[in-house]
């Protein structure tokens, strides 16, 4: 019934989220963290290369994986626009299986929060095992402390003179137990007053309590656990940054 991260989506984020785009200060801050990585790096979740190709440019040694063929798909086009070379690969990650070892494997900007919370552990360990020894992981989780239940918000997106992005996201449910928000968001391409396709999809995210995602950390290996609110910029923010050791 609902499709993920398609045709549309894909396209909406390339409009809103170009490649070198920085959110809340992410890209300036992952690069602090792993300007001094000598071996290769992971993005899971490399979207459009909007984090990979600024981070490529810059000399990192740095690959891709991502579940959406649509998003990797443009990242292959950005990757050419910009002249740069780089790895991508598609994977689920909750049984990722590549041929190499990182320094490091990132998640920025909250995307393991699209992560079923069911496979939480697996998706743990299959990081820890793709990781060097001494290796880090480092991962943005967002707490919901934004979502309204049945807000409706509605933006729009021109492409250019004739096109554009109707972007609707309808808040469902908040589920305290299952700890999870869920969102019905509905793309509609526009051309001169009518709608030419219609993407919708089923959004979810899931959250966790810092002491419990530490908790799981170390249940899966990993020590040296620590964590930053708002990249050490801004107390008040909604994301945190967890920092692990192989």
């Amino acid at each position: 019934m609902f499709v993920e991260y398609g045709a549309l989506s894909t396209k909406m984020y390339e409009l809103t989220k170009p490649v070198g785009h920085s959110m809340d200060g992410d890209l300036e801050y992952y690069f602090k963290q792993l300007k001094n990585t000598k071996g290769k790096i992971l993005e899971a979740g490399v979207g459009t290369g909007r984090m990979l190709i600024p981070f490529i440019q810059k000399g990192l040694q740095i690959e891709g994986v991502d579940l959406s063929e649509e998003m990797l798909e443009q990242c292959r086009i950005n990757l050419k626009k910009a002249g740069v070379t780089g790895k991508i690969y598609q994977g689920d990650l909750t049984e990722l299986q590549l041929e190499s070892n990182y320094e490091a494997i990132i998640m920025p900007t909250g995307s393991f929060c699209l992560l079923p919370r069911a496979k939480v552990n697996e998706i743990l360990q299959s990081f820890y095992k793709h990781l060097e020894k001494g290796g880090r992981v480092i991962i943005d989780l967002e707490l919901p402390s934004w979502f309204i239940e049945k807000e409706v918000i509605v933006n729009e997106y021109p492409i250019d003179d004739e096109v554009g992005i109707l972007f609707t996201s309808t808040a469902q449910s908040m589920d305290w137990q299952k700890q999870k928000t869920s969102y019905i968001h509905r793309y509609d391409l526009v051309r001169k007053g009518y709608v030419e396709q219609t993407e919708v999809s089923n959004f979810v995210l899931y959250w966790y309590g810092i002491d419990e995602f530490i908790s799981l950390l170390k249940a899966n290996g990993f020590s040296s656990v620590t964590h930053e609110v708002g990249y050490g910029e801004n107390a008040a923010a909604s994301l945190i940054t967890f920092t692990a050791v192989k």
